[in-house]
């Protein structure tokens, strides 16, 4: 059967279309998603070019697929299912990408997770980070001009007023935050050496969604998965070592080791205490 007849039973959608209104397709695909498609004489057929693409283009195609599944699921029932949580924030990315473009001050009320206090913040936007499953705001708070990370999730009543600052140039956000995880920064510190061994199987899974840009495989047999990286051992580094439990092991630095050895006896003796209670 044809594929495109085939898809058309399974979505419902018409998926054939004239030479002409294909080739539009194609300069609109391009220009949106910065994928080029072009015709194979020797098969006959047009194709993806498979060239590098960038991080910005690899999430526009999975957010392109995402659509489209979650579009069918809704055809024939309950087939995905999607993880209770609370919303992102993502409702207010429209807004604050707009204010950063156009270098206009933002204000909103914004919640702390410490405390659960609630402020009112005018800031100066940069850029969003994606972090851990989360979406943050990196701006210069301008109470005290100092750079910030704000949860996109804790902001509420965003505001985008009409007034204008100047590029902030001394903030750039590709290089801040290039040696760490996360979305800690300004520490100070500079980047590690960090080699980390998992598992065979934890490995593999670790292989195939890297914990950082800098991992590189430098081991693997049948006792261990050994991976290098190059980063700045941040809370939120120390965390995601911690996630993995008994399945990985820091060799290096000695320092970052001992100080996982001492967050891991600190959670036995916690609870060990509540095993007496």
């Amino acid at each position: 059967m044809n594929f495109l007849t085939l898809q058309e039973e399974i979505t419902g959608d018409r998926l054939t279309c004239s030479l002409r209104t294909f080739q539009r397709a194609m300069i609109e695909i391009s220009r949106i998603y910065q994928v080029d498609i072009k015709f194979d004489k020797s098969q006959k057929v047009y194709l993806i070019e498979q060239d590098e693409r960038d991080a910005q283009s690899e999430r526009l195609m999975e957010s392109f697929d995402l659509f489209n599944a979650i579009r069918m699921g809704n055809s024939f029932g309950n087939h995905l299912i999607f993880e209770n949580r609370k919303a992102l924030g993502t409702e207010h990315m429209h807004g604050l990408l707009h204010a950063i473009r156009s270098r206009v001050e933002v204000s909103f009320s914004y919640k702390k997770y410490e405390d659960g206090s609630i402020s009112e913040r005018i800031v100066k936007p940069i850029a969003i980070k994606e972090a851990r499953n989360r979406w943050y705001l990196i701006a210069r708070d301008s109470a005290d001009e100092v750079v910030k990370n704000f949860g996109l999730d804790r902001i509420n009543g965003l505001n985008i007023s009409n007034r204008k600052f100047k590029k902030i140039k001394d903030f750039n956000p590709e290089e801040e935050f290039r040696y760490t995880f996360g979305i800690i920064n300004g520490t100070g510190e500079k980047p590690e050496k960090i080699v980390l061994s998992f598992t065979p199987t934890e490995g593999r899974y670790v292989k195939s969604l890297p914990l950082h840009h800098s991992q590189n495989e430098i081991l693997k047999n049948k006792k261990e998965h050994r991976f290098e990286y190059d980063l700045v051992p941040t809370y939120d580094f120390k965390m995601e070592i911690l996630s993995y439990g008994d399945t990985v092991k820091v060799l290096e630095p000695a320092n970052l080791r001992k100080d996982i050895v001492a967050k891991l006896k600190k959670a036995l003796e916690g609870y060990q205490a509540a095993g007496k209670t």
